[in-house]
């Protein structure tokens, strides 16, 4: 079975073009991540089909639909079909006889001009369309006859169609969509958006590198303007990402919002285990679903804006939760203190009212005392802004574990700066503890 690790819409246009020419049948297996382009392709081989005088064959799978669904919106009413569906839906006549009335159809079908079966988004597809496809994807009529069948990167459930001895024929072919480069970015703002200027390969890269190559978050930084500036964390933007991570999978919505939490620690593979539910295998499966939709881009570069749409529809008790995680997780590591104690901080901003764990007590008093010795460290080092600012942090953190007066060390005193302020700091929102970590 050949196989296109990176393939572009030309390519499989090419490939579509072939099998018209020679009239030989053709299945393809076409994958993306969310927003990479599956539909826009389909679209896309469907008119050139049409141009070319075929016949186009479409459907998209929708979850719990009814049985037969996905056959029925193929054939749509065509009254070359109204045999092989009646006898698809009738119980009484044996499935593979049905499947041969289909490709017999096709087969007659395909003498008029070729003839495109598109079905996007096949892991959704109901099992009695599934099977009869299936058949039809083990002996397909010998005419120019091409199934195209999409499905999302993470998702293995198209499975069920691809099925090994479907795998096998010579003429199935599974590829997966490449990203956009810088260079197509570049090509995009020049030839459709009319944009030109001596700025234009920056702004490419700029958008590329906030998109990570994905066409549909690209659209979205276009819609916002954000070819030199920002994206705002509530605009177009931030909501294409929050659609993006939603149908990536879970398991990616875990991997970004753990990225999200963990600020800028760089990323280390026994940290993100220990902080998505699953371990090793879902931490894999959801990295491997944020970099197949560009994704894991944005959220490596500590993109404002995707981290914001990552920790967006977080409920407070899953925020408090994934916070105490992600503390545990960087003392488990070594981290810094102030590492440590910027999950931490965002915490106390989030306020969740809840009495924290006995171990977790433990914890917050632990790096408070750190914070502490790092503090005098620097304030004796020469570094006083930084010091102060670390003492801030670990008095908050002492005063929250209930610790203050038995963990803080008597070499260190209080600032004059901070006298007669109270004993209390403000609450601080992840951004800034994140900047305090760094």
């Amino acid at each position: 079975m050949p196989q296109r690790p990176d393939a572009t819409a030309t390519d499989i246009q090419d490939v579509v073009r072939t099998s018209y020419r020679t009239r030989r049948p053709r299945v393809l297996l076409v994958t993306g991540g969310p927003g990479c382009g599956r539909t826009t392709l389909l679209d896309l081989l469907a008119r050139r089909t049409d141009a070319a005088g075929g016949h186009v064959l479409r459907a998209a799978a929708r979850p719990h639909a009814g049985p037969w669904q996905v056959l029925r919106e193929l054939t749509r009413g065509r009254a070359e079909f109204a045999r092989s569906l009646a006898l698809a839906e009738d119980r009484a006549w044996h499935p593979e006889t049905a499947a041969a009335a289909f490709r017999a159809d096709l087969d007659t079908l395909a003498r008029s001009g070729p003839v495109l079966l598109c079905v996007d988004d096949v892991r959704r597809a109901d099992p009695q369309s599934l099977a009869q496809l299936r058949a039809l994807a083990r002996r397909m009529p010998a005419g120019p006859v091409v199934l195209v069948a999409t499905a999302a990167g993470h998702d293995t459930r198209w499975e069920d169609l691809f099925t090994l001895p479907v795998l096998r024929r010579p003429y199935v072919e599974c590829a997966r969509l490449a990203l956009l480069t810088t260079a197509d970015v570049e090509r995009i703002l020049r030839e459709e958006r009319h944009v030109d200027g001596p700025d234009v390969p920056r702004a490419a890269a700029r958008l590329h590198r906030l998109s990570g190559g994905n066409p549909g978050l690209l659209r979205a930084l276009l819609a916002e303007n954000a070819a030199f500036q920002h994206p705002s964390c509530d605009g177009p933007f931030a909501r294409a990402v929050g659609d993006c991570l939603h149908d990536s999978g879970p398991e990616a919505v875990a991997v970004a919002r753990a990225l999200a939490v963990l600020g800028d620690r760089p990323l280390n593979a026994s940290l993100l285990e220990a902080m998505v539910d699953g371990a090793a295998p879902a931490a894999l499966a959801g990295l491997a679903a944020l970099r197949g939709s560009g994704l894991l881009d944005g959220l490596g570069r500590r993109e404002p804006a995707v981290r914001a749409a990552a920790l967006a529809g977080h409920d407070l008790r899953s925020r408090t939760r994934q916070w105490w995680r992600a503390a545990h997780a960087l003392r488990a590591v070594r981290a810094t203190p102030s590492e440590v104690a910027a999950p931490l901080l965002a915490l106390m901003a989030d306020d969740p009212g809840e009495r924290p764990r006995d171990r977790d007590l433990e914890l917050m008093s632990c790096v408070a005392q750190d914070l502490f010795e790092q503090a005098h460290g620097l304030r004796e080092g020469g570094d006083g802004a930084r010091g102060i600012t670390l003492h801030q942090a670990a008095r908050r953190l002492a005063q929250c574990a209930g610790a203050a007066a038995a963990r803080e060390p008597r070499t260190l005193r209080e600032p004059k700066a901070l006298r007669g302020q109270g004993s209390g700091m403000p609450g601080i929102a992840h951004a800034r503890a994140v900047e305090l970590a760094g």
